[in-house]
């Protein structure tokens, strides 16, 4: 498959050209169900759909298309298998998780059954994969859902990925043109500035772009990132988020690069965008940069007044307007669908046991034994072991079916087992120099969430680390369930610790054997090198 290229015929042209402003703003808006609610449904050229059970997905997402006269785009993001946004779908280990594997043949199988259990809800969009390179280990953003710190391997297993989605009649979108993850910053706070130079830049993450395009890539999601060496400074001396940047989007992506597809922008109230200007300014200067689609703008009747004001004073033309949703409708009938009206929600048919079969087999795969120091792994425990499991995550009181999955993994080794919850470094400290327990098992991390702006252990949860009590006598094995790079943090103190890369169902279960020796682990770290 070659570069993806739109085709505007003259009846889509002719179809554009009879809409009216409002219909065309319309036409370039994918605003999410939340913002819009569910008893205010309208026509929009796209919507998204945030975490929901199927049955009422499925509800929701037929009453929508039902007041679309243009068929629409059904988005949402699915990063590495349905179940995180389909609550009872497929659920999958992050996208680093399925990069750990080391498979193109599971990473493409896993966009396969991704677009397969989407498409029957009737979704054609996703957001994903994430082409960032995982470069900083501090980044809130990155992290567990890139496929990893270098270009090859990030391309080997996104575009496998990106494949599986596609030939099953989902877009792709890779994301954050040009690229986060070099940077502890968050665009949903503030604008990151990448401070790479241009061979630097056009080695890493500009190369991870191209070949994702070259391999035919329908959509890009530009973040809100400055990058000063492909721009120029505003006059306050500060450069753009590329969401707004015409040099980034329609000279390097567009001309450089050659990307024909879609261009949506990252979610417009993010601080990245709106920090740097006028949230009106914003919507208008994404379009006239070089986006098709807005994400998430603020629907209402200000939007349209300001949107019109912007119209009028040459702020915005009618022509990027009409350019815009042009470029859409043709990619919608690229996609078949105006002729289909996409899927018929539950019309396909797939083995979902074959399915969990393929996330369990990524899941066990992608178990990894980082650093073994003190050689503990695999461990044996006996049912007169007596266990000590640990939890140290901010945040655990919402991981609370983890931990007890945790703890009933471990009952079925050790027939003496105790669970500790952010004990401070006191109690640890006093079990492991008084060897109260013959295995100390530390589940550690932090899980993403947007905008808290750190991924490390922190506030009074972090204290737990100290205190010395990793180096006395107890056997310690920590286990990063989320966050990939616990290990260089406390490069010392932790001596042994595995890798999870998200939790499913199963995760649990098959870290217990793996830790014990009942089934083979990972110890190459394909997606850190």
């Amino acid at each position: 498959m070659g570069k993806y290229r739109v085709t505007v015929t003259e009846e889509i042209q002719a179809k554009v050209q009879s809409l009216s402003h409002k219909q065309l703003l319309k036409q370039v808006c994918c605003p999410t169900l939340g913002r819009i609610g569910e008893e205010c449904l309208e026509e929009f050229g796209a919507m998204f759909f945030h975490p929901m059970e199927r049955s009422r997905l499925e509800g929701v997402i037929a009453e929508f298309k039902k007041t679309c006269t243009i068929p629409p785009f059904i988005v949402s993001d699915l990063e590495c298998g349905p179940g995180n946004m389909i609550l009872g779908a497929t659920k999958f280990p992050y996208m680093m998780g399925l990069s750990q594997t080391n498979s193109e043949t599971l990473a493409y199988e896993t966009g396969r059954i991704a677009a397969q259990e989407a498409e029957v809800l009737g979704f054609n969009w996703t957001f994903s994969p994430v082409a960032d390179l995982a470069v900083d280990p501090d980044s809130p953003v990155v992290s567990m859902r890139s496929p990893g710190v270098t270009p090859e391997h990030v391309v080997k297993i996104a575009g496998a990925y990106m494949k599986g989605l596609q030939e099953h009649g989902m877009m792709a979108t890779i994301k954050h043109f040009p690229g986060d993850g070099f940077t502890s910053l968050d665009h949903h706070l503030t604008t990151p500035v990448i401070s790479l130079s241009q061979e630097k830049w056009w080695h890493g993450p500009g190369r991870v772009f191209q070949e994702l395009i070259d391999r035919g890539a329908m959509a890009v999601m530009p973040g809100h990132i400055a990058l000063p060496c492909l721009d120029e400074p505003d006059e306050r001396g500060l450069y753009p988020p590329a969401t707004i940047s015409p040099n980034l989007l329609q000279g390097v992506l567009r001309k450089r690069m050659g990307f024909e597809g879609l261009i949506v922008s990252d979610a417009l109230e993010m601080g990245g965008a709106v920090g740097f200007r006028n949230y009106y300014d914003v919507c208008a200067d994404a379009l006239e940069s070089g986006c098709d689609m807005l994400l998430f703008p603020r629907i209402n009747e200000r939007f349209y007044s300001e949107m019109e004001q912007r119209l009028a004073c040459g702020k915005l033309s009618i022509e990027t307007l009409r350019d815009r949703a042009s470029r859409i409708v043709a990619v919608k009938t690229q996609m078949g669908l105006f002729n289909q009206e996409a899927v018929v929600a539950g019309s396909t048919q797939f083995d979902r046991e074959a399915h969990q079969r393929t996330a369990k087999q990524v899941a066990q795969a992608c178990i990894t034994v980082v650093r073994d120091r003190a050689e503990l792994i695999p461990f044996p425990i006996e049912p007169q072991t007596r266990v000590l499991h640990v939890v140290i995550m901010n945040n655990h009181d919402q991981l609370m079916e983890l931990h007890a999955r945790m703890k009933q993994e471990i009952s079925k080794f050790s027939d003496h087992v105790t669970q500790w919850l952010d004990p401070g470094p006191d109690a640890l400290f006093e079990a492991a120099s008084e060897k109260a327990a013959d295995l100390i098992i530390c589940s550690i991390g932090c899980k993403l969430s947007y905008g808290i702006n750190v991924v490390r252990l922190h506030d009074e949860v972090a204290r737990n680390m100290m205190g010395g009590w990793t180096k006395l006598r107890t056997p310690i094995i920590f286990v990063s369930h989320f966050h990939p790079f616990v290990h260089r943090e406390y490069e010392a103190s932790i001596d042994s610790i595995i890798n999870m890369y998200g939790d499913i169902e199963c995760s649990a279960e098959l870290l217990l054997q793996a830790m014990t020796g009942k089934i083979p682990i990972n110890r190459e770290l394909f997606a850190h090198q």
